[in-house]
């Protein structure tokens, strides 16, 4: 029985860094998954992917006012295409959250990387 609770505590030790909260800046933007238990986080820029948004570019072409209902609407849905892209690409890479660029503020020691390329990719189809 003591083996049992020397391995229970163990176990209990190694996996708790992996459910420890990954720091974020007040006010950051979540695309996908949470802060609070992220093992794998991933980052996007997010000014490079709302350019590659046919929404923006329609905005930026027809100069939408987006403070319009017109511009507001494009703004919405913009936004829904960029989430629906990074949660996409963030399960295909086996990524369980994705934040804006600059927004982690503390890793906890967790390798986090870009999928700013492949989000645009996904936004652009």
């Amino acid at each position: 029985m003591r083996h049992f609770h020397s391995l229970f505590a163990f176990l209990v030790l190694a996996v708790l860094p992996l459910v420890a909260q990954v720091g974020v800046k007040k006010g950051a933007v979540v695309y996908h998954g949470s802060a609070s238990n992220t093992s794998a986080p991933a980052t996007i820029s997010e000014s490079k992917v709302k350019e590659a948004t046919p929404e923006w570019k329609r905005i930026q072409a027809e100069s939408i006012d987006t403070d319009s209902a017109q511009g507001k609407q494009l703004l919405v849905q913009m936004n829904n295409r960029i989430r629906e892209a990074a949660k996409s690409v963030a399960e295909a890479e086996g990524r369980d959250m994705v934040a804006r660029k600059d927004d982690i503020t503390d890793a906890q020691g967790r390798d986090v990387i870009d999928l700013t390329d492949k989000v645009i990719a996904k936004v652009a189809e």
